[in-house]
């Protein structure tokens, strides 16, 4: 039996370099950043957590979502992304994240899909039981938002800085 998910532009999330969206699945009260932003100020990781909003901030309105700049590949088959940036790029900037992920779809430098995570408690992600079946799940909505692209379910604006959908789009999971 499916699940359906709908998308959600996050409206205090949009800036002039990148639009933000999530996903949110039938039956639940959020969507899935929200819930992770939820979830996570309950947890030990206030400064972090703060400083991933700000990782956010500052990618959407002063750099655009450059791939291999600010996102982690965390692919296993689709192409998903995690925040926070490499460390290294983190150390540039001084805005630490130590052990939390927030997995996403970069669509393009202009639109970016948050979707859910955790605290990472192993070095590899994807052996992670807080975040593994973050990872899972954020393959699985790639792959069937890169099917409604193709289909034009989600089709772009005329300079592809922002996506338009039917308001009542759901997909099955």
């Amino acid at each position: 039996m499916n699940t359906f998910v709908q998308i959600e532009r996050l409206t205090d999330f949009q800036y002039q370099k990148v639009k933000y969206f999530s996903v949110r699945f039938e039956n639940n009260e959020v969507n899935e950043f929200f819930d992770f932003l939820n979830r996570m100020e309950d947890e030990e990781v206030a400064e972090d957590l703060s400083n991933l909003l700000v990782w956010i901030e500052e990618i959407g309105a002063n750099y655009g979502a450059i791939k291999n700049r600010f996102f982690r590949n965390e692919s296993i088959t689709t192409d998903v992304q995690a925040l926070p940036p490499p460390r290294k790029q983190m150390e540039t900037v001084e805005i630490l994240v130590e052990n939390i992920r927030l997995y996403c779809l970069v669509v393009n430098e202009h639109v970016v899909f948050l979707f859910n995570g955790g605290i990472k408690t192993t070095d590899d992600a994807k052996d992670c039981p807080n975040v593994g079946p973050y990872i899972k799940q954020a393959n699985q909505l790639v792959r069937k938002i890169d099917e409604l692209l193709k289909t034009k379910e989600i089709s772009w604006n005329e300079y592809q800085t922002d996506i338009e959908f039917n308001k009542d789009l759901e997909f099955g999971l």
